[in-house]
């Protein structure tokens, strides 16, 4: 189950005299933002082709209007293009429509061809998925247990996010004009990885930064240049291109917005670090890359090669391949990935057994692309049979003695809700028990009871265990309040002692503050933020250690 307990931060915080200064915003638009439409039923049995259409529309009508951002959409099969769309404006400033040959951002849909141009060199003989990446990014520390290309590619480097560590120093990714070098300083200041190479499975942005700047180095040329040579061209994929500069202007380009209330707001990613994102391009050129993909003919064995899913070394698989999801949707394999930049939403997905493709591009924030994407191929593929599930066996336990707050070993949360008797995940569903202690997560997940206060997670990211927190009474706010500072993430707080509270705030931006809860001994959280203050052998507080879902253990040293 894909993102199955992450916790956004949202810290909101800008400010941070180190880093590159941000650019000027640029000037809010106003639109009403119209209310949901209810959702389209999805078909239980065929029906005709044009009533397939009239729902896919239906699946759009809330951007299907000119004073709204929008869609493109491009579904094929066998080759063929069956349904090819475009919903709302490009520029809700001068509206324009969207049509399929509009530019989009698509986010993290570019990782897939970050991957593809490694392999290309692979197969070049240039390098090998095994090499240390120190031997091509030497700027990086050294470490014991050395990180592989293969663990860019499938998120196993135990990398922490560049952006989440720039969101914990106070200039969230949108708030500073990055770039590949501040990227890069930014990882490679990272004394401490989330954990040991291969060892776990977290997604993180870092490793396809790292991947795009190795081909640059490798292949002696502009990654841009190297990926314009080897994939774009040959597979006619004359719109696109990357944002390597954030300022060129891009005719027929959308416009990105986010939904603030009733109203639209420009939000456009203002910089120009690329690799994890920053793709340009219509539905009509992904498209030509999805029917690439299926065919197999990307390099000698790069399409297949991209599809390889990653393992760890306990020998667990995980969903995730090389750029790409292997996993299944409607008892059908599918290949794909979802992307988000700024207020840029994105799906690319195929379904091989159906020689179907389906590419959305979106221009705002509050289109769910993955949900839109799959909802159209619901619609197109027709009745599936469900997947087999075993028998829910009835509530197993009391659900107030499973209810709680567990963290695994890095103090990622997992909060288990007993809802009116029965037991959820806190922004992850229902739990179905199918014995006295396993239970039922989605299609392919499974919590067990594995000891008192203990339980362990089975999912597609691979196995994870966590600890019940027990609940803490009496506690001594004052021994936390000092100043805590961390050059990983570069910047420093004062953690101010509050009435059944610690307020901290980023030095220098005294009027921007978290507010975080006792949850436990030395444990508190804020906003999804779990902060473990650690004490010496004399019981006086030392540190601070925030974690976060995509950078763990972040350590701040106490200094007064």
């Amino acid at each position: 189950m894909r993102n199955l307990v992450l916790l956004p931060l949202a810290l909101a915080l800008i400010g941070a005299a180190a880093t590159p200064p941000a650019p000027p915003k640029m000037p809010a638009v106003k639109q009403p933002v119209p209310k949901l439409a209810p959702p389209v039923p999805l078909p239980t049995k065929p029906v005709p082709f044009a009533q397939q259409l009239q729902r896919i529309d239906g699946l759009f009508a809330r951007w299907n209007r000119p004073t709204t951002p929008g869609c493109a959409l491009e579904v094929t099969e066998k080759g063929v293009p069956i349904a090819v769309r475009g919903y709302g404006s490009t520029d809700l400033e001068h509206p324009f429509p969207i049509q399929p040959a509009t530019v989009f951002e698509a986010g993290s849909v570019s990782k897939q061809f970050t991957a593809a141009a490694i392999l290309l060199l692979a197969e070049d003989g240039k390098l090998k998925l095994d090499d240390d990446v120190r031997k091509y990014v030497p700027e990086l520390p050294e470490r014991a247990t050395p990180i592989r290309i293969i663990n860019l590619l499938n998120h196993t480097s135990g990398l922490r996010d560049w952006g989440s560590v720039a969101e914990l120093g106070g200039w969230p990714r949108g708030t500073a004009a990055y770039t590949m070098d501040d990227a890069l300083a930014i990882i490679a200041r990272q004394k401490q990885l989330n954990f040991e190479p291969g060892a776990e499975y977290s997604y993180t942005n870092s490793g396809y930064t790292l991947a795009a700047l190795i081909v640059s180095r490798v292949s002696g040329m502009s990654f841009p240049r190297f990926t314009a040579e080897r994939i774009f061209r040959p597979l006619g994929m004359s719109s696109t291109g990357w944002r390597d500069d954030f300022r060129r202007v891009l005719p027929g380009r959308a416009v990105a917005y986010s939904a603030k209330g009733v109203l639209y707001e420009q939000d456009m990613p203002f910089e120009s670090a690329y690799g994890n994102g920053g793709l340009l391009t219509t539905v009509g050129d992904l498209t030509r890359w999805a029917e690439a993909l299926m065919a197999g003919k990307i390099g000698r064995n790069v399409a297949a090669d991209l599809q390889v899913r990653g393992q760890l070394t306990d020998g667990s698989a995980i969903q995730y391949a090389r750029g790409l999801f292997v996993t299944r949707f409607a008892g059908l394999p599918e290949i794909s990935h979802s992307g988000s930049t700024a207020g840029y939403r994105a799906w690319l997905a195929v379904y091989p057994t159906r020689a179907m493709t389906v590419t959305l591009l979106c221009s705002t924030s509050d289109a769910n692309a993955p949900d839109l994407g799959r909802a159209v191929a619901s619609v197109l593929l027709g009745p599936t049979p469900a997947p087999a599930r075993p028998a829910d066996v009835g509530v197993p336990t009391t659900a107030g003695q499973v209810a709680g707050l567990y963290l695994n070993a890095h103090d990622q949360p997992l909060t288990i809700v007993d809802d009116k008797g029965k037991l959820r995940i806190a922004g992850g569903g229902a739990l179905f028990p199918l014995s006295t202690d396993r239970f039922r997560l989605g299609d392919d997940s499974e919590m067990t009871l594995s000891a008192p206060g203990e339980v362990r997670l089975s999912s597609p990211d691979g196995p994870a265990r966590y600890r019940r927190v027990a609940p803490i009474t009496g506690v001594a706010y004052t021994d936390y309040a000092g100043r805590y500072t961390s050059e990983e993430v570069g910047a420093t707080y004062r953690v101010i002692a509050g009435d059944g509270e610690l307020r901290l705030r980023l030095e220098n931006r005294p009027q921007i503050e978290l507010r975080a809860r006792p949850v436990g001994a030395d444990l508190f959280e804020a906003r999804g933020a779990m902060m473990r203050f650690r004490r010496n052998p004399a019981g006086k507080i030392e540190s601070l250690a925030i974690s976060i879902p995509r950078a763990f253990d972040m350590r701040f040293a106490r200094i007064d």
